[in-house]
């Protein structure tokens, strides 16, 4: 695993979600590794792509930025599953009234 002791802003331009190594956002936090200063934290992250760790301080906007990302990939994932399900659903009523229609299903089956 990758160590990256660095989280400036310089190095993340697009926000603490997105990992330094594969680019992906899929960074998320670990722990909680100490309580710096009053709105500053010692974190842990891992990257749930590459497995890639890093550490750093990080204040609570941008805390709050990762907690924002995170949700919305989580919404974008449900409704993703949620299209999955109801085309999954389709596709296996379609075989029962294929089956109903070459009767393949009787009603003694139920």
């Amino acid at each position: 695993m990758a160590e990256d002791r660095d989280l400036s802003p310089t190095q993340r331009p697009t926000g603490l979600e997105t990992c330094t190594g594969c680019g992906r956002p899929f960074v998320v936090p670990i722990a909680l590794l100490d309580l710096v200063d009053e709105g500053l934290y010692l974190l842990a992250l891992q990257c749930k792509n590459c497995d890639r760790l890093s550490t750093g301080e990080v204040e609570d906007v941008e805390l709050e930025a990762l907690e924002l990302a995170n949700d919305a990939a989580v919404s974008e994932i449900e409704s993703a599953l949620e299209i999955v399900s109801v085309a999954r659903f389709i596709d296996e009523l379609g075989q029962f009234s294929r089956a109903l229609e070459a009767g393949g299903v009787l009603p003694e089956d139920f």
